[in-house]
């Protein structure tokens, strides 16, 4: 049986491990974690190893000595880095180049590519002395997973917001954006095979209620974004940005905002899996598990053998909530194998432990948890949505509930009106 390794073990790798055993590969995941349940994919895998996935010297070895014929990572551009490294060690496929991924995980080499290729971008300042006017959003330029980000709505709070970031940015670089508050934040996931560019979904943002200018906590996506049909100009330039990148396998992301008249602005990209998990959303629409080029790709180099599913539901809407957590320690987890049962849901992952300690002193918060329903009908979501905010709980240690934030649900059955 072929063997395929993947870098990391967290629970977003779970589906990443189904989806390929299905094809009948046998699963290796890795990390440096003992502690299993801080990584539920060994739990699942074929094989687990208690390797850090950038040992690149041991993972070589036990590869070889394993006779791995394909590696593959996702949801983090450190372990897409290592994957790159380690699959020219064993001379395997890796869908992406190091040019290709620097581009797509620097912020500011993003832009300069945008630039390039004509993708409108967010108004940035070079250093803190440029800020005009607040609020703007601070950020390193090459960490993904909204990892030293915080708004700054002046002077003292740029300088804190400059430090930390600087502080968790491994090139020790910097980057300062308007805070755009009053458009709405949209993505793009474009899937790639054999040079052949595939729009796979598109969504728009609900942040939480309470943010204000202090957080950036978006409790839901909702795909389609309610102005695609505007956006032809702007998918003509993504696509003519991943064409001059010479990206000819892989999934990419493009995240941006849109005002009212339907202009677009990006403010960064991935090219990676994504953490909406919308492999379900886009396989309901009827085109494919955006998974399997990942996984075909690292053990084939191509995608030929990549099944597609029939277009039965152009139509099929999608409502992605995530679940932020509140300070405290979480003591209880309740609710997300009954949500999974619903008939709509398309995905239920709990993304945190009991016992993990949740801080709310950042603009991003832990999140705990996420799930996705699809339908046709957007008041069959919006009761979906409903059921399941009433069957998830979790808890802190003084028996209160952790959740950050519930959308209006109303909201859901009037979206695409």
């Amino acid at each position: 049986m072929e063997k395929l390794l993947i870098l990391g073990a967290t629970a977003s790798e779970i589906s990443l491990v189904h989806r390929a055993k299905a094809y009948g590969y046998y699963v290796i995941v890795t990390d440096n974690h003992t502690d299993w349940s801080l990584s539920p994919a060994k739990n699942v895998a074929d094989e687990a190893w208690n390797v850090s996935w950038s040992d690149l010297d041991t993972l070589e070895r036990l590869c070889r000595e394993h006779s791995v014929g394909g590696v593959t990572a996702g949801y983090s551009e450190f372990r897409v880095e290592n994957l790159i490294k380690l699959c020219r060690r064993l001379h395997l496929p890796c869908y992406t180049t190091e040019e290709q991924l620097e581009i797509t995980r620097d912020k500011i080499k993003f832009k300069e590519a945008c630039r390039q290729f004509g993708v409108p971008t967010v108004k940035e300042y070079e250093t803190p002395e440029q800020v005009d006017h607040f609020p703007v959003i601070v950020k390193p330029v090459d960490r993904g997973g909204s990892i030293g980000i915080s708004v700054a709505t002046d002077r003292p709070s740029l300088d804190r917001a400059y430090a930390y970031a600087m502080e968790m940015s491994v090139s020790k670089q910097v980057i300062i954006e308007d805070f755009i508050h009053d458009q709405v934040k949209v993505d793009f996931y474009y899937g790639i095979q054999d040079g052949e560019i595939e729009l796979l979904s598109c969504c728009d943002t609900i942040n939480a209620k309470d943010n204000g200018f202090e957080r950036v906590v978006q409790s839901a996506w909702l795909y389609p974004m309610r102005q695609q049909d505007r956006m032809k100009a702007a998918d003509c330039q993504m696509r003519h940005m991943i064409q001059g990148m010479g990206i000819r396998y892989g999934c990419i992301i493009f995240s941006g905002f849109v005002d009212n008249d339907g202009h677009f602005a990006a403010f960064e990209c991935g090219f990676r899996m994504e953490g909406a998990h919308q492999y379900g959303y886009v396989a309901r629409r009827g085109l494919m598990n955006f998974l399997d080029i990942f996984i075909l790709h690292a053990m084939t180099g191509h995608t030929r053998d990549l099944v597609r599913t029939a277009p039965l539901h152009p139509d099929m809407k999608c409502v992605t909530i995530n679940l932020y957590a509140k300070r405290g320690t979480v003591t209880q987890i309740h609710g997300m194998d009954a949500i999974e049962a619903l008939e709509d849901c398309s995905l239920a992952l709990v993304q945190t432990h009991v016992g993990a300690k949740c801080e709310d002193n950042m603009a991003i918060l832990p999140k705990v948890g996420t799930f996705a329903f699809c339908s046709e009908s957007p008041q069959r979501l919006r009761h979906d949505v409903e059921k399941a905010y009433e069957l998830f709980s979790v808890m802190d240690e003084n028996g209160n509930d952790m959740l950050y934030d519930r959308i209006d649900t109303s909201l859901i059955e009037s979206w695409w009106d």
